[in-house]
C-alpha cells in the first residue's frame, strides 16, 4: 500500500459511528452509485461493483484501473491500493481487495484511520478505452533467398519521417 495527499477523484464516504457495524453485526454497507467514465459503480467496502449493466451487450467487458482509499485523519494522507487493473465482465462484475487493512490497524485510533469512531473511504475508477491500433504482420509465405541489414545512425535523433 502507498500514501498520497490528493483525495480520491471519484468517490469518498465518511462513516460515522463505525463501531455500530460490530454492535449490530452489519457485514456490508452499499453506498450510493457513482459514475466512472460512462459506467456506474455501486458500493465500496473495499470492493467495487458495476451496476446498471442491463443496457450493456451480451458478454460485455470493461477494463478499468482502480484505487481504493482510506483517509489518515492524523497525517492528512490517504492510504491506498495503487492502480489495480481489472477486467469487469458479465460473469465477474464485482472486485476488490480482501486484505486492504487489518481490523486491528484500522481500529487503533493512534494509526489515524478510525478517529472518534469515524473513518473515510474512497475510490477511483479509470476506464481503459480500447483505442489502440492493432496490427498484424504475417510472413508465412515469403520466399526470400537473401538477407539485407539496414543501419540508420542516430535514428532516434531524426526529425519527422
Amino acid at each position: 500500500m502507498e500514501t498520497r495527499e490528493v483525495p480520491s477523484a471519484h468517490f469518498l464516504i465518511k462513516i460515522e459511528s463505525f463501531s455500530l457495524f460490530d454492535k449490530y453485526k452489519i457485514n456490508k454497507y452499499e453506498t450510493s452509485e457513482f459514475v466512472a467514465g460512462e459506467y456506474k459503480c455501486d458500493y465500496i467496502s473495499v470492493n467495487l461493483a458495476m451496476t446498471d449493466t442491463s443496457s450493456l451487450p451480451t458478454n460485455w467487458e470493461v477494463n478499468v484501473v482502480s484505487n481504493i482509499f482510506l483517509f489518515n485523519q492524523i497525517s492528512g494522507h490517504y492510504h491506498y491500493s495503487p492502480g489495480i487493473t481489472r477486467r469487469v465482465q458479465t460473469m465477474k462484475f464485482e472486485w476488490g481487495l480482501s486484505k486492504f487493512i487489518s481490523k486491528e490497524i484500522l481500529s487503533d485510533p493512534s494509526n489515524g484511520y478510525l478517529v472518534n469512531d469515524t473513518c473515510v473511504f474512497g475510490a477511483e475508477v479509470f476506464v481503459i478505452e480500447r483505442q489502440a491500433a492493432v496490427e498484424c504482420l504475417s510472413l508465412d509465405n515469403v520466399d526470400t533467398c537473401y538477407k539485407h541489414d539496414l543501419k540508420i545512425s542516430d535514428f532516434s535523433k531524426l526529425e519527422e519521417t
